[in-house]
């Protein structure tokens, strides 16, 4: 009954989604490159070399496998990295990876003929599937071409757990990987709940925890005082709004406090930028300033790690409102910010325990915000090494990287 749930669906949704598509390109909200590739149309070629497929559904997740990818480009020098996001931004950030030679498209739509078109002309030697999209049509077509599949990082929430595991195993195609590599052990679990075989199931460090930091900006250094530097890290709609006032509370008290709020996405940043001139906070555009206002909007992808070093104190987006999950720890850990989060940050309900037991963060209500960022910015040193305790750096990872790669048959 799933399987047949899931075909009616597709054929439902076909019409719809190609003309999406279509009005997405004749809008000018994408371009006509993304408009082929979602139909399966390549814009790039492999020149006759092996190709390797990782998905990844946002710059983010593509950023945590970043060493995972050096390292296949490193070990398998003959193979091409294929990478597809849904996100054609993160595709764009993507390209600034000068260290990493890649072919970067938006990924097709999880419909059959799109799919035999996509895999009949990549032809995919693996498939890696990153964190936490399930594409049941595109699963469907991978086992069809016996194309050795893994998860990567893998992730399932309590919530999702129960709603996928009315469908079963084999209806959302997830008996295509002979490996699914969870980020915690709560994820873990909740796979074998579904019903994916225990075997078939490994808890590993989380791949963002492997995260190196891009070196900051040497004019940005120079321009932020970083003892009086807050950093709110991609935030969602509903929060901009939470965090500014209570920005504004401390900056009223010391105005020589600066707030750089980078947007989860920055096509948001207009809206934010009318909320601080309600506030009545001076603003700006990241980089655009010689001498920074009292809160810099950032409006790119693809900066926001060379921004963390700025920072004393980081509040993590996501984690003032329901249903986000919050967002990584790890990379303000590696920068040595203090690290406040609100009280939803399920998505790493386990490092955020952690961090607590150690006094490694501080969760804050939404009404103490204010007040946890004045603690923060107080109590910088002890609660940033606590947390780099808590979490220290990782030993070389290659051991990581090998068996993983095994295990996808590369």
């Amino acid at each position: 009954m799933s399987v047949f749930v899931i075909n009616l669906f597709t054929i439902i949704a076909t019409i719809p989604a190609l003309l999406w598509i279509a009005f997405q390109v004749l809008l000018g909200k994408s371009s006509i490159q993304t408009g082929k590739n979602r139909i399966g149309i390549a814009t790039e070629t492999a020149n006759g070399h092996p190709v390797i497929w990782l998905h990844a559904a946002s710059l983010g997740e593509l950023t945590s496998i970043k060493p995972f990818l050096l390292y296949l480009a490193q070990t398998r020098p003959d193979h091409r990295l294929l990478i597809t996001t849904n996100n054609p931004a993160a595709l764009t950030a993507a390209e600034a990876w000068t260290d990493l030679p890649t072919l970067l498209q938006s990924a097709p739509i999880d419909l059959p003929f799109v799919l035999r078109r996509f895999l009949n002309y990549w032809q995919p030697v693996a498939f890696i599937n990153i964190e936490s999209e399930i594409w049941p049509n595109r699963f469907k077509a991978l086992k069809q071409n016996n194309i050795p599949s893994i998860m990567l990082n893998a992730r399932v929430s309590d919530k999702s757990t129960k709603r996928l595991g009315s469908f079963g195993v084999k209806a959302l195609g997830l008996d295509l990987f002979s490996h699914i590599y969870a980020q915690n052990s709560a994820s873990a679990e909740n796979f074998k709940a579904i019903g994916i075989l225990e075997k078939r199931v490994e808890t590993i460090p989380n791949f963002k925890s492997l995260v190196t930091l891009a070196p900051p900006d040497p004019k940005m250094l120079e321009r932020y005082d970083r003892a009086n530097t807050f950093l709110a890290a991609s935030t969602h709609e509903g929060e901009e709004t939470l965090i500014l006032n209570a920005f504004a509370t401390l900056w009223h008290q010391n105005p020589n406090l600066r707030l750089i709020l980078v947007p989860r996405h920055p096509n948001r940043v207009k809206a934010v930028e009318a909320m601080c001139q309600n506030i009545g906070l001076n603003v700006s555009i990241y980089g655009d300033e010689q001498k920074p206002e009292a809160v810099s909007l950032v409006d790119s992808l693809g900066s926001l790690q060379r921004i963390y070093p700025l920072a004393a104190v980081t509040f993590v987006g996501g984690s003032l409102v329901p249903d986000i999950g919050g967002h990584t720890p790890y990379e303000p850990i590696r920068a040595g910010s203090a690290i406040v989060s609100g009280p939803f940050h399920h998505n790493f309900i386990e490092e955020y325990a952690a961090l607590c037991a150690s006094g490694g963060c501080l969760i804050t209500p939404v009404a103490a915000l204010a007040k946890s960022l004045s603690d923060a910015a107080e109590n910088t040193d002890n609660l940033s090494q606590a947390a780099q305790n808590t979490y220290p750096a990782a030993a070389n990872p290659m051991d990581l990287f090998a068996a993983v790669a095994e295990k996808v048959g590369l």
